[in-house]
């Protein structure tokens, strides 16, 4: 008689002979053959820095809990010799709401010891069947439970009581967040950590700003610094859903990269601190001809001594038409206008990585973004681009290191941001600015013939400089990271670099290379082959409208009497030909 354990093992071994064993981190993930679309190579940077910051993180959060334990402790007036040396440890609980294959999930349990409990949740049975899968591969299930739920619902769950809260919420979507952020910011702890990703970015950066406006309440503007921008909704967004439950956010890290944005913010409860809301928000004028912008704050706050008082902004901050060009304004926003990140919680991320840098496949670029974060200034939103600036002037472009020491000369501050690759924040005056640029022109004269009196770069120009600028180079005008020559921008390292297919059944195309092989063409077939719709079913044949007979470019499906001609109805409505429901598959729509 066999035995059943050897009949267990080989059926065990028969299930993952149909998977493929792909190794990220610490976990080992199974996926099905053939399926390109559940696992994508290009959030690779995005799930190492994610683990990254759950790690300072979670140290820092059991810190502040124990402090806060001890000063109940004493509030209590428990001696130290009285207290019972066995208290119970601090717990740290993760939810990560759109698991899909639980890499996530597993990869935090394997990589940051200081985690005691996760939820690896997804409404897709499949998907919590590879969720399952995987948590037994890699022998995690003390830690690491699976659910079938619906996110929300399952937040709206653990809202209360406060015991149930999760430490920290990881909202990982394919495309936008908006129907999850009001379950995660009530769901999680105080102080807890909300990470949020969005790859909706063609509505964040101003292409379909209806679309984000019904999403996020803030109207994007389609410009440069559209990247930057689109952090700044997310964080308004998540902001304001906080607000409408006396919980404001502390932003940590907030990343632009790839085809995607990700942050991190902490969230607290405070109704003081809500009632700031207003002034860390601001719309943007943004001019239509030399692309100068302006911030109109929300509210403004004014303290003093124990005296607050929150009142409304005032404003304007420009008139009807831009005063370089002329030219009028469109108004986005509002947007988060207060700093994205928290520059002691870089250094010391940066820190922590650097130490653990075998841990992390992309640590070069981890390590170089990190510097460039650091290096932005922190009060100055958004960026201007050079290349942009000297286009409305028509006129060459000068080196980088040339603008910033021209700034720097000037006395003004400047940086780089992670978010552009030629992007420039200063806290210099746009008049500065194009004063530079006047100098410039002057120094390398351009073709104003071919200029029309009523362009930008005609009226720009027409002005004299009020200041005479310098470019000398300086060496601080060269950022220390570029200096040190990190992984700052990186190029694709492989075609289709990009976004992955949503997750379907469908094995049609094993690539994403073949399905657009295949598909190439297919509108001008429409066009050129006068069979390419005949193996589409008629619809209004089917409904018994079509009169077109054989000269319908739509199938007819043959009847019971081998007739293909056009079904018509009589006067009561009824089929003539008495077809039953034996309908063959094929007439189906």
């Amino acid at each position: 008689m066999a035995d059943p354990r050897e009949e267990k093992d080989s059926d065990s071994k028969k299930d993952i002979s149909d998977f493929k064993e792909v190794c990220e981190g610490k976990a080992k993930i199974l996926f099905p053959v053939g399926n390109t679309v559940f696992y994508n190579n290009v959030q690779v940077f995005n799930r190492d820095l994610s683990v990254a910051v759950i790690k300072l993180f979670a140290k820092e959060f059991k810190k502040e809990k124990e402090k806060k334990k001890k000063s109940q402790r004493k509030n209590d007036n428990d001696k130290p010799d009285n207290v019972n040396p066995v208290e119970p440890s601090i717990k740290i609980s993760v939810l990560e709401a759109l698991s899909a294959s639980g890499l996530r999930a597993i990869r935090y349990s394997l990589e940051i010891a200081d985690l005691t409990h996760l939820i690896a949740n997804d409404l897709s049975k499949e998907a919590v069947k590879s969720i399952e899968r995987n948590i037994n591969h890699n022998c995690v299930a003390e830690k690491v439970k699976s659910s079938l739920s619906d996110a929300c619902v399952l937040m709206y769950q653990n809202k209360f009581p406060l015991w149930k809260r999760y430490s920290i919420i990881d909202l990982d979507p394919y495309g936008s967040p908006c129907q999850f952020l009001d379950g995660a910011v009530q769901a999680v702890d105080d102080g807890g950590l909300l990470c949020v990703t969005c790859t909706d970015m063609g509505g964040l950066c101003g292409n379909h700003g209806e679309a984000a406006f019904a999403k996020y309440g803030c109207m994007p503007l389609k410009a440069k610094y559209c990247h930057e921008m689109a952090l700044r909704i997310i964080l308004a967004s998540i902001d304001t859903h906080a607000g409408r439950y006396k919980r404001y956010i502390v932003p940590l890290l907030s990343l632009s990269a790839d085809f995607y944005i990700r942050v991190f913010v902490r969230v607290y409860t405070s109704a003081a601190e809500v009632k700031r809301s207003a002034s860390k928000k601001s719309y943007i004028f943004h001019c239509n001809g030399c692309e100068s912008f302006h911030f109109q704050p929300v509210g403004k706050s004014v303290e003093v001594g124990d005296s607050k008082k929150f009142n409304p902004a005032s404003g304007p901050p420009v008139g009807q038409t831009c005063i370089q060009c002329g030219y009028n304004f469109k108004i986005g926003g509002p947007v988060w206008s207060d700093p994205i990140h928290d520059t002691a919680f870089l250094a010391n991320l940066q820190t922590e990585v650097t130490n653990e840098k075998e841990s992390y496949a992309t640590y070069d670029r981890i390590n170089g973004v990190l510097s460039i974060m650091q290096e932005e200034l922190a009060d100055r939103p958004l960026y201007y681009v050079l290349d942009s600036l000297c286009n409305t002037l028509h006129s060459v472009t000068p080196s980088h290191a040339q603008f910033r020491s021209a700034l720097l000369h000037a006395g003004y501050k400047v940086s780089s941001t992670h978010a552009h690759e030629s992007g420039i924040k200063t806290d210099a005056p746009t008049s500065v600015i194009w004063d530079i640029l006047r100098c410039w022109v002057k120094l390398h004269p351009i073709n104003r013939k071919k200029i029309t009196e009523r362009a930008p770069a005609h009226i720009i120009l027409e002005k004299d400089p009020e200041l005479e600028a310098s470019f000398e180079i300086l060496k601080e005008a060269t950022p220390k990271s570029k200096q040190m020559k990190l992984t700052r921008f990186p190029i694709n390292p492989e075609a289709d670099w990009g976004p992955k297919a949503r997750a379907k059944q469908s094995t049609q195309f094993s690539s994403l290379a073949e399905k657009r092989h295949a598909l190439q063409g297919k509108r001008t077939l429409k066009k050129t082959d006068p069979d390419f719709h005949k193996q589409f079913p008629c619809k209004r044949f089917k409904r018994g409208e079509c009169e077109l007979g054989t000269t319908c470019k739509y199938n007819h499906p043959v009847t019971k009497d081998g007739v293909g001609e056009t079904r018509e109805k009589d006067s009561k409505g009824e089929n003539p030909l008495n077809e039953t429901e034996e309908t063959p598959l094929a007439m189906e729509s």
